[in-house]
């Protein structure tokens, strides 16, 4: 099980919120942090009781779906941490990707894994004023764990898993592009420059991607380009899987586990193109493993 991060602004105050739990507890915990200039801190967090599957935050609420019943979807109001139960989706799914498309007052579900262990190339989409779901045209390629953001409209599915010939997962390069006002999926002709479980966020018109390893890559969708960029030789020393939140005009880069007290937080300026460490985040998380941005 892992965590889940989140943007959200009130006012001139930004917000991180991430969804994990310690080794030692059955429970979960969403936690908000604030962040500014120069750190990151512990601003509130509210225990949950289900086992989380997918997740994203859509406006000032938090959706999380998972639990016993691996099709029921609840929402968080970050404010006043009442929880309600929203419509359940249409059918059992796991690793898959939710993403807000706050253009259509929607919440988007792509690709994923049955119950039977079958990838999925379904796509579906909560229409939230409705509280309904509504299933519509697929994925090109059938795809779990997936990272997904949504950039004006387009929502890009980037790596995850896919089937081999052979119908075995392999880690997957793929790029793609669910338009959601024709519902139609475009896939990419070039390749991501590496593959599996990844995660993304948004900064400006760009794609920040981390995955297992010592970089960060941006990526342009309009000029089809990537750029790599270094981590500081500090975090490079052991592989991990990365989490990356675009945070008040700021690139956080978080390392999926850690020592309690010892959470460091990778910092990247995109203006100055300057990378900073801001050591010694007081989290209780200990282990996380899935990022939305």
């Amino acid at each position: 099980f892992g965590i889940f991060y989140f943007i959200q602004e009130i006012g001139e105050i930004v917000h991180i919120y991430l969804i994990g739990k310690e080794d030692t507890r059955t429970h979960s915990l969403a936690v908000s942090l604030h962040c500014d200039d120069d750190a990151i801190s512990v601003s509130g967090q509210n225990r949950l009781r289900q086992q989380i599957t997918a997740a994203c935050k859509h406006g000032s609420d938090l959706y999380v779906v998972g639990g016993p019943i691996p099709r029921r979807m609840w929402k968080c109001n970050m404010e006043t941490m009442d929880w309600e139960q929203c419509a359940s989706l249409p059918r059992d799914r796991l690793q898959h990707t939710l993403v807000s498309v706050p253009s259509e007052d929607a919440i988007y579900s792509l690709g994923g894994k049955t119950l039977q262990d079958t990838l999925s190339s379904a796509v579906i989409y909560y229409v939230v004023c409705d509280n309904v779901w509504v299933e519509t045209n697929q994925l090109d390629t059938a795809v779990s764990c997936a990272a997904g953001v949504n950039l004006n409209g387009t929502i890009y599915l980037l790596g995850g898993e896919e089937n081999d010939l052979d119908f075995f997962t392999k880690p997957s390069r793929l790029i793609q592009c669910f338009d959601t006002h024709s519902r139609t999926c475009q896939l990419k002709s070039y390749l991501l420059p590496f593959a599996g479980r990844m995660h993304a966020a948004i900064h400006k018109d760009l794609i920040f991607i981390v995955a297992e390893g010592d970089s960060l890559v941006c990526y342009n969708p309009l000029l089809d380009s990537f750029t790599r960029l270094r981590f500081p030789e500090v975090w490079s020393r052991v592989p991990s899987l990365w989490k990356i939140a675009s945070c008040n005009g700021c690139i956080y880069v978080f390392r999926d586990k850690c020592k309690k007290g010892d959470a460091n937080t990778l910092k990247l300026n995109p203006a100055t193109s300057v990378v900073s460490v801001i050591s010694g985040i007081e989290i209780l998380l200990t282990n996380w493993q899935f990022v939305l941005a």
